[in-house]
C-alpha cells in the first residue's frame, strides 16, 4: 500500500510542476508581447506591437479625448481591443501615436523608439 501511495503522490506532484510551468510559459509569453507580467493579455497593454513597431500605452492607460476622425482600423492588441491608426499612403514613414478603443473609451498609445 505505501507503494501506492508513493506513486499517487508522485503523480500528483508532476502533474503539479507541469501545471506550474505552462502557466509560467504562458505569464512570459504575455510579457514579450505586452511587457505585462499577467496570465492573458489586458486589452489595452502597457505595449502594443504594431506594423512591425512598439508603442507605450502605459501600465496604467488614461483614457483619450481623441477623435478617430481620418484614422482607420489597422488591426487587434494581444488583448482583443481595435488597433486604429492612419490609412497606409495618408502619412509619411511609421505613425508616430496609435489608438486603441475598447467598448468603453480611446487611449492613445505613442511611437517607442523613434521613427
Amino acid at each position: 500500500m505505501k507503494r501506492g501511495i508513493r506513486i499517487a503522490v508522485g503523480a500528483l506532484g508532476a502533474v503539479i510542476a507541469i501545471a506550474l510551468i505552462a502557466v509560467a510559459v504562458q505569464i512570459w509569453s504575455v510579457h514579450q508581447m505586452t511587457s505585462d507580467w499577467t496570465l492573458w493579455p489586458k486589452a489595452v497593454p502597457s505595449k502594443v506591437q504594431f506594423a512591425n513597431r512598439d508603442y507605450q500605452c502605459g501600465p496604467n492607460p488614461v483614457p483619450t479625448t481623441r477623435s478617430l476622425d481620418g484614422l482607420t482600423k489597422q488591426g487587434k492588441t494581444a488583448g482583443g481591443a481595435d488597433i486604429y491608426s492612419a490609412a497606409p499612403g495618408t502619412q509619411s514613414g511609421t505613425a508616430t501615436w496609435i489608438v486603441i478603443m475598447t467598448g468603453q473609451a480611446t487611449y492613445t498609445c505613442d511611437l517607442m523608439g523613434g521613427p
